[in-house]
């Protein structure tokens, strides 16, 4: 199996780190080789996450290698790892534009939703998920990946890492947003 590079990017608080952590877990129940990296800055005050997820018999430094597969849990963020996506690439992107903190006040120019989303079709196979505030984003993303087939784990291997996490409640919460993804991207997909 040719390695896989995953990234996942947005802001602090919507668990890139957790969702990095899961398609970790999920690889090595597998028993593929895995790598996980992640690079936060100001995670703790709305600022730019990043974590990648290596996958893959033979591991390679993700330095300068391009993302096979994107999820991009804020779009602006996904739009900054636009750039390193491989011809081909696939990106689940979440309905979620924040401005970054301070762009109000440099006075900025934000590209709007259509314009980020044109650009990212541009050079992946976007699919787009909506944003339910009651649900774990993260793991809604997470759900939609999965079920393109793209990843070299299954649903199962996936699922069983969701739920090793938290107690009773935030496991139901986390099974049903995983599933909600997978039926987001398969309805979408019949059309």
């Amino acid at each position: 199996m040719t390695p896989l590079l995953v990234a996942i990017a947005g802001v602090g608080g919507q668990g890139v780190l957790v969702a990095a952590r899961l398609l970790g877990e999920a690889a090595f129940r597998r028993g593929l080789p895995v790598a996980v990296s992640q690079l936060h800055g100001m995670s703790q005050r709305g600022g730019a996450v990043e974590a990648t997820v290596c996958l893959g018999e033979e591991l390679l430094s993700t330095g300068g290698r391009p993302v096979d597969a994107l999820i991009g849990l804020e779009l602006l963020e996904a739009l900054r790892l636009a750039d390193r996506l491989a011809p081909g690439a696939i990106a689940v992107v979440q309905r979620r534009l924040q401005p970054p903190p301070g762009a109000a006040r440099s006075r900025a120019p934000i590209p709007t939703e259509e314009e980020v989303l044109a650009a990212l079709r541009a050079r992946a196979r976007v699919h787009v998920i909506g944003g339910d505030a009651c649900l774990p984003g993260n793991i809604v993303a997470l759900g939609a990946l999965s079920a393109l087939g793209e990843l070299p784990v299954d649903a199962d291997d996936v699922l069983a890492a969701i739920r090793r996490l938290g107690g009773d409640a935030t496991r139901e919460a986390n099974v049903r947003a995983f599933s909600l993804g997978r039926m987001a991207v398969q309805a979408t997909a019949h059309r």
